[in-house]
């Protein structure tokens, strides 16, 4: 979600009823416990500790096995600290690509800009294309980007970076606003576009196709650590909320088994959203400057768990995947601020399609 598009909706979504939202349990009492079960005894605890390169999947769109380096234990669960301050207006997309560096995305007077982040938190140019928003990597060491556009235009494109940082267009037009994207088991990407109700299929030869026709503004979406369920979240809606499919034999969510099972309430602005290898779904709602978690395996709106609060309107959300990143926290871009934070979860992320 851009700043401009939050700005047009803003006080609409405020006005849309009771803020309370769920109970929250804190990070510190609840997390913890649950996220104990999928994490390793505490390993280096500074931003220079080394950990395993994740492997690599292969083309066809097969899952990584993540990283396999220690949790760090510098952090209790629920903290946050800086990894860089460098994008003064703000960054949205975030992806760690499989050379296991952290890329993120900015939009500046229309010019996107994919950023690589090394775990000192020094940033460089790795490829320029217009209006770069989310982003999803792929096994050749590029990546897919939504190109969001103008506001309320038709003017959205989706975009494959090479290795290289060189960009290819792959459609534009077709989808309005680009938003999040991530990768299918076979190897082609999902697209959401939070200003319609469409998650949208593209391939990789350009082809576009509808996945979920009817969903409220869809914003970050993810796969469970089996590849069983698929998640999407909704940002502009007076709910907040976010809803599960089954996934069917090609790898692609059942619109007929549709499920919400968490609602944050008026506000919210559910952002990305990242999965932990025992399940739960960390959700990113902007406006709060919190994130959230809830059991994945539900089948019927659960309360939910705070992880962490008083951020800086966190936007996408990545588990550390690579060569000195913690492999037990969610690292997050700010919509609004100039930060990429890394939050402490003490669990691993799930497995990616890439």
């Amino acid at each position: 979600m851009q700043c401009r598009d939050l700005v047009l909706v803003l006080l609409a979504v405020a006005g849309c009823g009771d803020d309370s939202g769920p109970a929250a349990s804190t990070a510190a009492d609840t997390a913890a416990t649950s996220a104990a079960a999928g994490s390793s005894d505490g390993g280096a605890a500074s931003t220079s500790a080394d950990s395993t390169d994740s492997s690599v999947a292969d083309s066809s769109g097969d899952s990584s096995t993540g990283d396999t380096g220690e949790c760090w234990d510098d952090l209790p669960i629920g903290e946050v600290e800086v990894l860089t301050d460098a994008f003064i207006m703000g960054s949205e997309g975030l992806a760690f690509g499989i050379d296991g560096k952290l890329y993120a995305t900015t939009i500046d007077a229309g010019v996107g800009t994919v950023w690589r982040i090394e775990p000192d938190g020094t940033t460089a140019s790795f490829s320029e294309l217009p209006y770069a928003l989310g982003l999803a990597p792929l096994a050749d060491g590029g990546f897919v980007v939504a190109s969001i556009g103008e506001t309320m235009a038709p003017d959205g494109g989706v975009y494959r970076v090479d290795a290289k940082g060189e960009a290819t267009l792959l459609t534009d037009g077709t989808i309005e606003s680009p938003n999040f994207v991530v990768i299918s088991p076979e190897g082609s990407a999902l697209v959401s576009d939070d200003f319609d109700t469409r998650v949208f299929r593209v391939g990789l030869d350009g082809s576009v196709s509808v996945a979920i026709e009817d969903v409220p503004s869809p914003n970050g979406m993810a796969y469970s650590p089996d590849g069983s369920t698929f998640y999407v979240a909704s940002t502009f809606t007076e709910d907040g909320q976010l809803t599960r499919y089954d996934v069917d034999a090609e790898g692609f969510p059942d619109e007929a088994t549709a499920t919400e099972i968490f609602a944050l309430g008026p506000a919210s602005t559910l952002d990305g959203i990242a999965v932990d290898e025992n399940g739960f779904v960390y959700m990113a709602a902007n406006l709060k400057g919190e994130v959230w978690r809830v059991d994945g395996s539900a089948t019927s709106v659960e309360e939910g768990e705070l992880v962490a609060g008083s951020l800086g309107s966190p936007a996408s959300l990545a588990f550390g995947n690579g060569s000195g990143f913690d492999p037990c926290s969610l690292y997050s871009t700010e919509l609004f601020g100039r930060n990429v934070v890394r939050i402490s979860v003490g669990v691993r992320g799930a497995p990616l399609y890439y």
